[in-house]
């Protein structure tokens, strides 16, 4: 079986497919317009500083109630239903036009990633219930191919959109985007629960998100590894574009073919996905080793253009160990709490990720770029090593079926 195969059998996951692409250029269309527009009328960098802020804090406190309302409602239904609602949002943008304007700003920014913190969880679960077990490791591929498309064209031509066609016209777009998404989503039609499953699982009860991770020593581990990996993940983010920038003096264009060479490394890593059977905890944890390994040669990188390689060897790495965690993990919850979890790991993924951007730029203050590059690399193989040793003495199919009874 290969990802063509899988893709052409699952219709339904093919309309889930098209609309996170045009959800997530249109997102970066703004994303881009709206750091622009802050420049523009304001000049100051704590303004685009109060932005990131602004967007990230949903997720600490909307995403595990967006999960559990996954859990207990029509994941289509909430889709549909906040892809219409960030079509005002967004389209509110358009009535900036001064620096007493910037309450819009923040408003507007502030409920679209409250849209998001709510839409992510139960996108990701809707993926095992659309998609046959089996499959999934194919999905979570195709998955990779989503969001490196997303990096590559949305950054891109939203850049360009806006310098052309001026920020106004990527606003605009975004709306159409919500639109366009929210259509394609409301034609997805979920297999039917079979009675058997129906009877065994019934409606979920709400069950505090805490409570549902200390249910599992897995499921400890894997918060674990949440809240770990993307401490590094936040610092090669910002280094990615410091590359660009400064070591290799390219400018803004060096930026453009980091984050290309992200893109298209992660779009690569989905061509191995029918390589991989078996042991995928461990293939993941080994691949995380190799993404360290990939930061220690960035870091003595002598050109450019051997640096693009070694961030597509990264990202490449990287891909591969999402698509083996993020298919055990899908395997290993029961459906009926997926949103929960999911929703759960979004807020603490995000507040590491929020908390390592913002120190990166004062480690940057302390150590060189090539100097910081060694040390996320030494993390990297670090975590391989601790998340080895957590999972040593987990029987994941033992643990699975503990924890489906007990909950």
């Amino acid at each position: 079986m290969t990802n063509w195969t899988v893709w052409k059998r699952e219709k339904n996951y093919q309309k889930l497919f098209w609309a996170g692409v045009i959800n997530g250029i249109g997102n970066r269309f703004t994303q881009v317009a709206l750091l622009a527009l802050l420049y523009q009328v304001t000049g100051s960098g704590v303004a685009i500083g109060i932005l990131f802020a602004v967007r990230m804090a949903p997720f600490f406190f909307i995403a595990p109630i967006g999960g559990m309302l996954a859990d207990r409602f029509s994941k289509k239904a909430i889709l549909v239903t906040v892809d219409l609602l960030r079509v005002p949002a967004v389209l509110c943008l358009l009535y900036v036009r001064e620096p007493g304007d910037l309450w819009i700003v923040f408003t507007s920014a502030f409920l679209i990633s409250m849209g998001e913190a709510i839409y992510s969880p139960a996108r990701i679960s809707a993926i095992p219930a659309l998609v046959k077990s089996d499959r999934l490791i194919y999905i979570n591929a195709i998955e990779q191919v989503m969001v490196g498309a997303v990096l590559i064209l949305g950054s891109s031509t939203g850049g360009l959109l806006s310098y052309y066609l001026g920020n106004h016209a990527a606003f605009m777009i975004n709306g159409l985007t919500f639109l366009l998404s929210a259509y394609l989503i409301s034609r997805m039609v979920f297999p039917p629960v079979s009675e058997d499953n129906r009877r065994k699982t019934g409606t979920p009860a709400a069950v505090s998100p805490w409570k549902l991770i200390l249910g599992s020593s897995a499921l400890i581990a894997f918060f674990i590894m949440m809240l770990t990996m993307p401490l590094a993940n936040g610092i090669d983010n910002i280094l990615v574009s410091i590359y660009g920038l400064e070591v290799f003096d390219m400018g803004e264009l060096g930026v453009g073919f980091m984050y290309g060479a992200l893109g298209i490394g992660l779009i690569l890593s989905s061509f191995f996905s029918h390589m991989i059977k078996r042991r995928l905890l461990a293939l993941a944890f080994i691949f995380i080793a190799i993404e360290g390994t990939g930061h220690v040669l960035l870091s003595v990188a002598p050109s450019f253009y051997s640096a693009l390689f070694t961030v597509v060897l990264i990202t490449f790495a990287g891909g591969i160990g999402n698509i083996c965690l993020d298919t055990v993990m899908m395997k290993f919850l029961p459906r009926s709490r997926q949103g929960t979890f999911f929703g759960l790991m979004q807020m603490i993924s995000n507040l590491s990720l929020a908390v390592s951007m913002g120190t990166a730029g004062f480690l940057l203050e302390i150590f060189p770029p090539r100097t910081l590059s060694l040390i996320v690399g030494l993390a990297y193989l670090i975590f391989a090593v601790m998340y080895a040793l957590l999972f040593a003495r987990v029987d994941l199919i033992k643990e699975k079926r503990e924890y489906s009874r007990g909950i």
